[in-house]
C-alpha cells in the first residue's frame, strides 16, 4: 500500500466519522473492517518475494481475524445484542486474533515438525485459557468484564511487542529483520491504542474518532508491508544472537505461565494445566532441540572428515587414523605400507575437458581404488588435488608394491578418457 493511498483512505474515514459520527456508525465500521483486509492483502503480497514468507502469511491471517471480529461487532450493533452476546462472539474472535500474532512473534520456527507441534500445543493451551477466561466474564457487569479483558489484553500485547523487538534486534537476515520491525511497530501501536481505549475511553460509542485510530494502525501495517524499500543487512553481535536463540524457546512457555497466573484465582484447575503444560512443553522442546543439535553435530563431524567430491576420507581424517593403523599393524606383527597415488597429467585433463569432467574422473578413480582395497581396516583418503593416499598392514614391502601395481593396472584397465589417451596413475610405496 502506497503512502498516498493510505492518506486517501484515512481522510475518507475521517470524513465519514465527521459527517455521520456515532449516530450512524455503519459507514465507519465498514471502513474499519476494510483496513485489516488491506493490511492482510499487503502482507500476502510481501510474502511472495520474501524469505520471511511464512511469517508474513501468519500475520495476514491474524489481521484477517480482526476484520471478522469487527464484523461480529457490527452485527451486534445492528441487531442490538447485549454484552453477553458480544463476549461470546466478537470478543472471542479478538482473543483468537492474538494467537497467530503470539505464535509468529515467539516461535523460533524451523523445519523440525516435532518442535513446531510442541509450539502449537502451547498455543492451543493459551487459546483455551483465553477462551475460558473470556467466557467467565460474560456474567459480570460491563465495567468488570472490560477491566478483566483489558488486563489480559495488556499482558499479551506487551509481550508480543517485547518478543518481536527482541527478535528484530537479534535478526541478521534482512527480510526477517524487516518483518520483525513491522511486527514490533504494529504490536507497540496496538498495545498503546488498546491501553488508551481500555483505560481512558472504555465506554466510547461506536463510530467515533477511536475508529480512526484503529484504522490508522492497520493502514500503517499495510504501508510497512507494501514498502518497496529494502534495508541493507545489519551486522548483529554473535553474542546477542546466541543469547536470543537460546532464549526464544522460553517465550511461549513464559507467556503461558503468565496467563495461567492471571486466571489462577478464577480457574485454579485450568491454571494448573497451564503451569504443567508450560513446564512439559519447554522440557520436551529442549529435548527435541538437543537431539537436533546432536544430529547436526554428527553431520558436521562427518563432513569435517569426508571429502565432499569423492566421498573418501580427507587428509585430516587420514592423519588422525594413521597412528591407530600403525599400532594395529604392530599388534599383528606386521608392517605398515603407505601408498601415495597421483593421477598422471591431471592439469592437462582439466584444461582439455574442463573441471566438471575432471571431477568425474576423480570420482571414478576413487571408486576403483576403494574397490581395490577390500579389507575393512585399510585406509584410503583423498590427500589433496589429484592425490590419494592409502595405508594398510603388510608383511613386507614387496606385498605392498604388488598391491600398488594392481591398483595402477585397475585404473588403466578402466580406460577413462584423458587428454592423451586414458587416465593413468603413478603409485609410490613406503613400508615400515
Amino acid at each position: 500500500m502506497t503512502l498516498r493511498a493510505a492518506l486517501f483512505f484515512l481522510v475518507t474515514h475521517a470524513l465519514v466519522i465527521a459527517l455521520l459520527g456515532p449516530d450512524d456508525p455503519v459507514g465507519s465500521f465498514l471502513l474499519l473492517m476494510a483496513a485489516p483486509v488491506l493490511a492482510a492483502l499487503a502482507c500476502l503480497r510481501r510474502a511472495r518475494d520474501s524469505q520471511a514468507a511464512c511469517q508474513w502469511r501468519m500475520l495476514a491471517f491474524a489481521v484477517s481475524l480482526f476484520s471478522i471480529a469487527l464484523s461480529a461487532v457490527l452485527y451486534r450493533s445492528i441487531a442490538a445484542a447485549g454484552p453477553t452476546q458480544m463476549i461470546l462472539s466478537s470478543l472471542v474472535l479478538y482473543v483468537f486474533y492474538r494467537i497467530p500474532l503470539t505464535y509468529v512473534a515467539a516461535s523460533p520456527g524451523g523445519d523440525n515438525r516435532y518442535v513446531r507441534a510442541v509450539d502449537l500445543t502451547i498455543i492451543a493451551l493459551l487459546w483455551l485459557l483465553y477462551y475460558v477466561h473470556t467466557r467467565s466474564l460474560a456474567h459480570l457487569s460491563t465495567a468488570l468484564w472490560i477491566e478483566g479483558l483489558a488486563t489480559m489484553s495488556t499482558v499479551q500485547n506487551s509481550l508480543v511487542f517485547c518478543f518481536a523487538l527482541i527478535r528484530f534486534l537479534a535478526e541478521d537476515n534482512a527480510d526477517r529483520r524487516d518483518f520483525f520491525r513491522a511486527l514490533a511497530l504494529y504490536a507497540l501501536g496496538y498495545f498503546l491504542l488498546a491501553l488508551y481505549i481500555n483505560t481512558w475511553q472504555p465506554q466510547v460509542p461506536d463510530g467515533g474518532w477511536a475508529d480512526l485510530l484503529i484504522s490508522a494502525l492497520f493502514v500503517l501495517l499495510a504501508v510497512m508491508a507494501g514498502s518497496s524499500r529494502r534495508r541493507p543487512t545489519v551486522p548483529v553481535s554473535r553474542a546477542l544472537r546466541r543469547v536470543v536463540d537460546a532464549g526464544v524457546p522460553l517465550m511461549l512457555p513464559l507467556l503461558l505461565v503468565m496467563v495461567a497466573l492471571l486466571v489462577a484465582d478464577a480457574h485454579p484447575t485450568l491454571a494448573s494445566v497451564g503451569f504443567v503444560g508450560a513446564m512439559l512443553g519447554y522440557a520436551l522442546r529442549s529435548v527435541l532441540t538437543q537431539v537436533e543439535i546432536q544430529r547436526q553435530r554428527d553431520e558436521l563431524e562427518t563432513l569435517a572428515r569426508r571429502d565432499p567430491l569423492t566421498g573418501l576420507g580427507n587428509r585430516r581424517s587420514f592423519d588422525e587414523s594413521l597412528g591407530r593403523a600403525h599400532r594395529r599393524a604392530r599388534r599383528q606383527n606386521l608392517g605398515l605400507a603407505v601408498l601415495m597415488i597421483d593421477i598422471d597429467h591431471f592439469k592437462r585433463l582439466n584444461d582439455t575437458y574442463g573441471h566438471p569432467e575432471g571431477d568425474r574422473r576423480l570420482r571414478a578413480v576413487a571408486t576403483i581404488l576403494d574397490h581395490g582395497l577390500q579389507r575393512g581396516d585399510d585406509l584410503l583418503a583423498r590427500y589433496g588435488g589429484e592425490e590419494f593416499i592409502a595405508a594398510l598392514a603388510s608383511s613386507e614391502a614387496a606385498q605392498a608394491a604388488q598391491l600398488g601395481e594392481r591398483l595402477r593396472a585397475a585404473v588403466e584397465a578402466a580406460r577413462l578418457p584423458a587428454a592423451d589417451g586414458h587416465v593413468t596413475i603413478s603409485v609410490g610405496v613406503a613400508w615400515q
